[in-house]
């Protein structure tokens, strides 16, 4: 963890490389809602986005959706409106700006299917209850522009699952500007969950990319509103797996789209609780009630161990990184053995993605035996190894560790080294964090799915085999059966924060290993980075209603809660009314200097997070106007009201937060105060 291959700038250029490889596409189409009764209409109510003379009506439990076949564009009706406006048809989709010709039609009952040869495509739209299940096949590489969505002058604002959830008004000045700058993200990790949906009168439209690999989706200012255009590549090299979307009509919350699609991952037997995964391995729910902290320096000893305990600590996750090479860094087994004492999890940093010639390699974790380096790097499609961070090394590929595993047994080997230790706990960055890559090396090729699915095995490795409560970085939606934390999925506008992060003589760097600035120099950023970042107005508990009670979330770990100060009790407020635990950098000097206030603060949350971190997610409301009263509601147990102003709001006093035990009516203030400013480097 503190060796330059745990960098943080590592993951951002990681991301910006992957970034660059998107590919935004031009025109877009659009998409519709089916019904179990299908038939031919005229022109009549078409909106102003349908350009095909004649339409497809399909009827579905709640609405009924218009799909005009030769232009792909879909427009929706509620059958109940709720108010006036839901009386008119709502564009959902639009496509090309010409028509393209229509061959075989075919309708049923609740299908409509015909082919558009063209574009070489088989086209499918199917009414699954109040569902509408979209399906292009193509038999040739191409790339399918579809749909633009966000048109429609009755939507108001998008609800984006930016790290853990963004609410941005479609006329938003500040995110059109941001749009620019970023437009682009795939649906399997630049977002993490794979759906995008809009906020109107009448409640909410979510748009599920089912097929999240290939697809993307870019934000679009233009006419003073942000629109979403997604796009998705057929590539032969993937075998033509069907591009599939599903659209629907959701609840009034903003965070409806979130709560729906942990419904959908349920139906699908694709969700897991922490109360499963705690089932498995008990050691799970050790994670309720833990603060979360990275260990440096005199952090790593005894007496550090015994001023947590002087606080009453009880639940900690401590996370360490070491180096053989180096002595001074190692972890010793009394260590392991007394946290584990105290109830604590402790977890050794990992990664599989980074391999360097052993006998110049920066960083523990990039040398690797059999000749790994560089027969297992990833090859480009130029035929070029892939380099890895700033040229250090290269990006292993998962597929040439999985063929060599069963006689070579690398990655059984450097597990057991650290399980054997005693930690229950392992931290193996990278590997949930959504980046998937193409391999076209013609000793072990491997796409994007193949490079999930050994992800995906070797997590199931650590977590089920070794019994180790695992977490990861990001946690993109389809880690969350195997994880049990992620850090940095709390995280939203990261693009503020890279730029900050290569800034060394203001962020901080590497150095001095003991107590790198990086973690423990406070920095004061800028209005937008605040705003992008930390402003309430703009976050949505949306990661939370889908995985709260599955996977324990939090902020990056190079952003630790003493790191802006300027922003501390913001960032309290929000990681408390979300029942998220904080994350630190500490060693005996940190945690003096912020004894008060990590006790407070823990002595707050620990509770909290006890009864309800296994608990969903079960609604969110803004009180006020300007949104900055904001309550949250976890199973049936309790509220938390939280006040991000500066003026009281019904009794409750600005920059604090109230919870409720909804059974007995108890009630807890707690106003988080500012920290005292973190000491430099030494």
């Amino acid at each position: 963890m503190c060796s330059s291959a745990a960098n943080p700038e590592r993951r951002a250029r990681r991301f910006e490389f992957a970034r660059r490889r998107l590919k935004c596409g031009a025109s877009l189409w659009v998409l519709g809602l089916l019904s179990a009764q299908v038939f031919l209409s005229g022109d009549r109510g078409l909106a102003s986005a349908a350009t095909s003379p004649r339409a497809l009506t399909l009827r579905l439990d709640d609405w009924e959706a218009r799909i005009y076949p030769e232009s792909l564009a879909v427009t929706g009706r509620m059958k109940s409106p709720a108010n006036e406006t839901a009386e008119k048809d709502t564009v959902l989709a639009q496509g090309a700006a010409q028509r393209s010709g229509v061959e075989d039609l075919e309708t049923g009952p609740d299908h409509a299917r015909w082919k558009i040869p063209d574009l070489g495509l088989i086209v499918e739209f199917k009414a699954e209850k109040h569902r509408l299940h979209i399906r292009f096949q193509a038999d040739k590489d191409t790339k399918l522009p579809w749909p633009i969505t966000g048109r429609d002058p009755s939507l108001s604002a998008l609800i984006y699952p930016d790290g853990e959830g963004l609410y941005i008004p479609l006329d938003d000045k500040f995110w059109r500007e941001i749009a620019r700058r970023e437009p682009c993200r795939d649906t399997h990790g630049g977002l993490s969950m794979p759906f995008w949906s809009y906020r109107w009168a009448g409640g909410t439209w979510t748009y599920l990319a089912v097929s999240d690999l290939q697809t993307t989706v870019c934000l679009s200012a233009s006419g003073g509103r942000l629109t979403v255009r997604a796009s998705h590549d057929f590539r032969e090299r993937d075998g033509f797996p069907p591009y599939e979307i599903e659209i629907w009509p959701g609840g009034n919350s903003p965070v409806s789209p979130g709560l729906e699609y942990r419904q959908w991952l349920i139906e699908k037997g694709r969700y897991v609780t922490l109360d499963q995964k705690a089932h498995d391995n008990p050691e799970v729910s050790k994670l309720l009630g833990a603060a979360h902290a990275y260990v440096f320096g005199d952090g790593k000893s005894l007496g550090f161990l015994r001023e947590l305990a002087r606080l009453h600590v009880d639940r900690m996750w401590l996370g360490y990184g070491e180096d053989a090479r180096q002595k001074d860094s190692l972890v010793g087994r009394d260590y392991i053995a007394e946290a584990k004492r105290l109830g604590y999890l402790v977890a050794p940093y990992d990664t599989f993605e980074n391999a360097q010639d052993p006998k110049s390699a920066d960083a523990s974790e990039s040398i690797w035996g059999a000749g790994l380096y560089p027969a297992g790097c990833i090859v480009t499609v130029r035929g070029e190894i892939q380099k890895g961070f700033a040229g250090r090394g290269c990006e292993l590929s998962s597929e040439a560790l999985a063929l060599r595993e069963p006689g070579e047994r690398n990655l059984e080997n450097r597990t057991a080294e650290r399980a054997s230790s005693g930690v229950n706990s392992y931290f193996l960055d990278s590997d949930a964090f959504g980046e998937l890559f193409d391999d076209y090396s013609k000793a072990h090729p491997m796409t994007p799915e193949v490079d999930r699915r050994n992800r995906l095995a070797r997590m199931r490795m650590i977590a089920e085999n070794r019994g180790l409560v695992l977490g990861s970085e990001a946690g993109a939606a389809w880690s969350a059966p195997v994880i049990a934390f992620a850090h940095g999925t709390e995280a939203v506008s990261n693009e503020f924060l890279w730029p900050l992060e290569r800034d060394r003589q203001n962020y901080g760097g590497w150095w001095p290993p003991a107590r790198p600035a990086v973690f423990f120099k406070p920095v004061k950023p800028d209005e937008d980075f605040r705003k992008a970042r930390y402003d309430p107005s703009y976050r949505l508990p949306l990661y939370q209603a889908a995985f709260h009670g599955s996977v324990v979330s939090l902020d990056r770990w190079e952003t630790p809660i003493t790191k802006f100060p300027s922003l501390t009790q913001v960032r309290i407020l929000l990681e408390l009314l979300y029942n998220l635990p904080s994350m630190w950098s500490l060693d005996l000097n940190e945690l003096r200097q912020n004894e008060d206030a990590f006790r407070t603060l823990y002595d707050f949350f620990s509770p909290l997070h006890r009864a309800l971190g296994d608990q969903p997610l079960t609604g969110f409301d803004w009180l006020t106007l300007d949104r900055t009263v904001q309550r949250t509601r976890f199973g049936d147990e309790i509220e938390l009201t939280a006040n991000f102003g500066r003026t009281p709001s019904r009794s409750l006093p600005p920059l604090c937060i109230e919870a409720r035990w909804l059974k007995s009516g108890r009630r807890q203030l707690f106003c988080p105060q500012p920290f005292p400013r973190s000491s430099p480097a030494r």
